[in-house]
């Protein structure tokens, strides 16, 4: 609860930091009955995913089947989520200006028309083609199962033969109209999440590489953008690789990326209160870190997978875990922690020797060697 509690403190401070810019939500539905009972819906709710958890932004009262909320936009695009139903939810970027929804029915919110900001506007676009390519996919599968023979229906096997072409002809059409899309919306942040959502499930990395760094720089501050970014470096990971950006919160709640400490060494400590073997490291990082007491050239990045808050600062405090080049951050999520996915941390103590340049140096350091290995970087011979 204190994690929820802060992280939607922090989301709302983050809409709070844009003054300038405002957003307003105009929403209209031509019948308020939910899908699953005769109730109608008097309210709805604004909501972000923070953290993996949905955090409620703002809500709005239903009058007249008609809804409004206004606000701040922030300065990143994201998805945000217009709730309040018993069948789905609306998807739509908050962005500065009027976004209109609807009319569209309270039973089937999914199927709401969206626009009125030019990300809205692409997206409504993404989901009319997305609609488009599944109409004429089933239209040319009913024309290939209309041609199977009477003596052929029912043998599942001898159908393929008959259907699959056409499953494979439909599958190439919606890649090509979807690559097309992107080309034609490269500059929009709309373009990242169809890579996200539409590319990365049918092309190999070495592919969608190719499309992330076509990506034009003013999108690269985009959340999605490093989101896609980082599933390639973990794809590939490796010494001498770039080593994705993990992110997290310190005990106070300030963000921290390791990005922050570029032209710095970073030793990343994947570890957690509960884990006895990562407290048995802790006086060799002590050693480590004392040698460095006059450094600035090196940093430990402490990433806990804790899930609890408190056993997690308690670890810190009770083991004074502090020191100048000591650095501590998480995201409260336990094994499923960004970290443990992009790291492909498999058990805990693991370690990752990062260098001033982002990349990988070294997986796997502890005890004696890890203190000597830090030590030398110190020394400025660990290179």
């Amino acid at each position: 609860m204190k994690k929820l509690l802060l992280f939607a403190f922090l989301a709302i401070a983050a809409l709070a930091s844009a003054q300038e810019k405002r957003f307003v939500i105009k929403g209209e539905m031509s019948s308020p009955v939910l899908c699953y009972s005769n109730e109608i819906v008097t309210e709805v709710k604004l909501e972000q995913d923070v953290d993996g958890q949905r955090v409620e932004i703002a809500t709005a009262p239903v009058v007249d089947n008609k809804f409004t909320i206004e606000g701040v936009a922030p300065d990143v695009t994201a998805l945000y989520y217009i709730t309040g139903f018993d069948n789905g939810t609306i998807s739509i970027f908050l962005e500065e200006g009027e976004i209109t929804v609807g009319p569209f029915d309270a039973a089937y919110p999914v199927g709401a028309k969206i626009g009125g900001t030019p990300c809205n506007d692409t997206y409504q676009a993404y989901i009319d083609l997305n609609n488009k390519c599944i109409q004429e996919s089933k239209v040319r599968m009913k024309e290939a199962q209309d041609k199977i023979p009477a003596d052929v229906r029912g043998n599942i096997e001898e159908e393929l033969k008959y259907t699959s072409p056409t499953f494979y002809v439909n599958n190439m059409h919606f890649k090509v109209a979807i690559l097309d899309f992107i080309y034609e919306n490269i500059t929009s942040p709309v373009a990242l999440y169809v890579i996200k959502y539409a590319i990365v499930p049918t092309f190999t990395t070495d592919v969608i590489k190719e499309f992330i760094d076509a990506v034009p720089e003013e999108l690269h501050k985009e959340p999605m953008y490093r989101e896609l970014v980082n599933d390639i470096r973990s794809a590939n990971l490796k010494v001498g690789s770039e080593a994705p950006d993990i992110v997290g919160r310190t005990p106070d709640g300030k963000e921290l990326a390791l990005s922050d400490f570029r032209g710095k060494y970073v030793f990343i400590d994947i570890w957690a209160s509960w884990c006895a073997p990562c407290r048995r490291e802790i006086p060799y990082m002590k050693e480590a870190l004392a040698y460095s007491e006059n450094s600035d050239n090196l940093v430990v990045l402490g990433y806990s997978i804790d899930n609890d808050y408190d056993a997690w600062v308690g670890c810190i405090e009770n083991s004074n875990l502090v020191h100048k080049n000591w650095v501590h951050i998480s995201t409260l999520k336990g094994w499923g922690s960004e970290g443990v996915r992009l790291l492909n941390v498999k058990g805990v103590p693991h370690t990752v020797l990062v260098g001033p340049d982002g990349k990988v140096v070294e997986f796997g350091l502890r005890g004696e060697e890890m203190v000597k290995k830090l030590k030398g970087i110190v020394d400025g011979a660990g290179k």
